[in-house]
């Protein structure tokens, strides 16, 4: 009876993984389509329009992608209207939905319970809370900014963001949490601070700027490695602007061994720079967190993950020996304009955008000359 008993269990657990993969197929099937369509509707709207210069913003970190180019569009743009931002306030309440949803379940994932018992019926509330976001009549119950609050201040949070980087948490569920009750408010205007870090929905994301050099910056919200599937439709772009994270050498991918962030962003370049479709483009590479990679070099050796480096711990050799390892990729004619940047340099105005403007002009002025047939 026992063995009928483990038998039906295995194979019901067999049954429940079996199924939750088809519908995460489904779903990443759903999601593919509406990039495809978003793309073909992009591309009939520009061919009713002047052609514009476009940039597009690639990386494995999609939430550091998409802050650069909303911090290009504040600092050398136009910056944003008022119906921008009113547009934006759906997409940051859903945010903070997401990333408190996401509290209670990291919590539930290591087996964390609240000091304070009131706040399991908190966790409760905030998972079933039933919201309407896209009504325009919308505004968060009180209940519900409180519930989180409350739990935030728990002391087994302090517990749990020591897990922080085994979990999809990040220093924006802090922001959004803590800014909660400003945010809720029912005349709530996003600051630049809300833009910076919120999240967009997955697809073709396509901001204006009104500036001398360029009008359009482009970036599709989606897994890197679907990238291969939608690169042709960016043929004609000027320049592609390139981010990846030097603190990346150790993080794994899904607990492959050997396997990390940063060995995912050079499969990426190297399929973008040798692919063929952006033979008439320039490349903008960017390196980020040198502050962060400098801080792990000596606790965390860079040869654990690159044997054939020798420069110990120095975070200068350590740097330029990542920016030759991508360099090397580009086995074309792609001219590529490389930076190496601290964590700062794309949240603040730094020399880090002015760099990639620098470039993007020297790339719009090479476009313009090869298309007069003044350049090879």
């Amino acid at each position: 009876m026992e063995t009928l008993a483990s038998w039906i269990r295995l194979r019901s657990s067999s049954w429940s993984e079996r199924h939750a993969k088809w519908r995460e197929k489904k779903r990443a099937k759903a999601r593919s389509d509406v990039i495809d369509l978003q793309i073909k509707e992009e591309q009939k709207t520009q061919k009713l329009q002047p052609r514009k210069a476009e940039v597009l913003f690639i990386g494995i970190n999609t939430s550091e992608v998409s802050a650069l180019v909303k911090r290009i569009k504040f600092v050398h743009g136009n910056g944003y209207s008022s119906e921008e931002l009113a547009n934006f306030r759906q997409i940051i309440w859903k945010n903070l939905l997401e990333k408190s949803r996401g509290v209670v379940h990291a919590l539930r994932t290591f087996d964390l319970e609240p000091t304070n018992h009131a706040n399991e019926a908190n966790c409760e509330y905030i998972m079933n809370h039933r919201t309407d976001i896209d009504d325009p009549e919308f505004s968060f119950l009180p209940e519900f900014i409180h519930a989180i609050q409350e739990l935030w201040a728990d002391e087994i949070i302090s517990v749990l963001l020591e897990h922080s980087s085994e979990l999809s948490m990040d220093t924006d569920t802090t922001y959004f949490i803590v800014h909660a009750r400003r945010i809720s408010a029912r005349e709530y205007v996003p600051s630049s601070q809300d833009i910076l870090r919120m999240t967009e929905k997955p697809g073709l994301c396509v901001t204006e700027i009104d500036n001398p050099i360029l009008s359009r910056l482009l970036w599709v919200n989606t897994r890197w490695n679907t990238w291969k599937k939608w690169m042709h439709h960016f043929e004609g772009v000027v320049s592609i602007v390139f981010c990846a994270s030097l603190s990346d050498y150790d993080q794994e991918v899904d607990d492959i061994d050997d396997h990390t962030l940063l060995a995912d962003s050079l499969l990426l370049f190297e399929s973008i720079v040798n692919s063929g479709w952006f033979l008439q483009s320039s490349i903008i590479l960017l390196l980020t967190e040198l502050d962060t990679f400098t801080a792990k070099l000596d606790n965390v050796p860079l040869d654990n993950y690159f044997p054939d480096y020798a420069g110990g711990a120095d975070a200068i050799n350590g740097s330029e020996f990542v920016l030759s390892r991508f360099c090397q990729l580009n086995q074309g004619p792609i001219k590529l304009y490389p930076y190496i940047s601290h964590a700062s340099d794309l949240v603040n105005v730094s020399d880090g955008t002015r760099f990639i403007m620098s470039a993007l002009s020297d790339s719009v002025l090479d476009h313009h000359l090869r298309e007069a047939g003044l350049l090879d």
